[in-house]
């Protein structure tokens, strides 16, 4: 690759500087290497939890809202809750059927990524 000199003017200032010229079919071939993915986050996943399963985070955030109350019956896709995670509202949804059976949180509570969020019968 060839290198070349220019003139640059800066604030009235004159500066020369020699830049190399990179070829457009290396270039090219770089950036077809680079693939990004979107970033998704985790759907909750459910951890065995004494005598029954839980719903937990997965991520950190605050609670929004609640679905569901004590004794409710939930089956697969239903939504629990909402959790605000770095400004975005996640609903969060069951993954398995049962009856929620404890509620460890509330409107309003901070959550650590995979804590427990609701107990399930």
């Amino acid at each position: 690759m060839a290198i070349r000199t220019f003139r640059i003017k800066i604030d009235g200032k004159v500066f020369e500087a020699e830049v190399e010229e990179i070829g457009a079919a290396e270039t090219a071939a770089k950036q077809q290497t680079v693939q990004q993915r979107p970033v998704t986050p985790p759907p909750p996943t459910l951890q065995s939890s004494s005598g029954g399963n839980s719903i937990i985070a997965p991520m950190p955030g605050k609670i929004i809202s609640l679905s569901v109350k004590q004794g409710d019956l939930i089956k697969e896709g239903d939504v629990v809750l909402v959790l605000e995670a770095m400004k975005m509202e996640q609903q969060i949804k069951s993954t398995l059927r049962g009856t929620v059976k404890e509620i460890l949180v509330a409107p309003g509570d901070t959550v650590k990524k995979e804590q427990p969020l609701i107990i399930l019968a």
